[in-house]
């Protein structure tokens, strides 16, 4: 017997609750897992920045990856 064969049986046997899950997992899986053409994070992010102007990037610190903790939860800078 196939896999897809085992996996249809056993889904005739299981309840609709249980079958919404397997469901939500296996779209969850195949789209995180099996989609080949992703972007990568750094086109994500620049995608998300495109539309912000100039001069609100120029407001932004330029010490925010080593003063993280001072911005996130303001504690003293180091």
């Amino acid at each position: 017997m196939t896999t897809k064969e085992t996996l249809l049986q056993e889904i005739n046997q299981s309840p609709e609750a249980l079958l919404q899950e397997v469901l939500s997992f296996l779209v969850f899986t195949r789209n995180t897992r099996y989609v080949q053409h992703q972007k990568p994070i750094w086109q994500v992010a620049q995608e998300i920045m495109a539309d912000v102007p100039d001069e609100i990037l120029n407001q932004l610190p330029i010490d925010g990856s080593s003063q993280h903790d001072h911005y996130i939860y303001g504690t003293p800078k180091r």
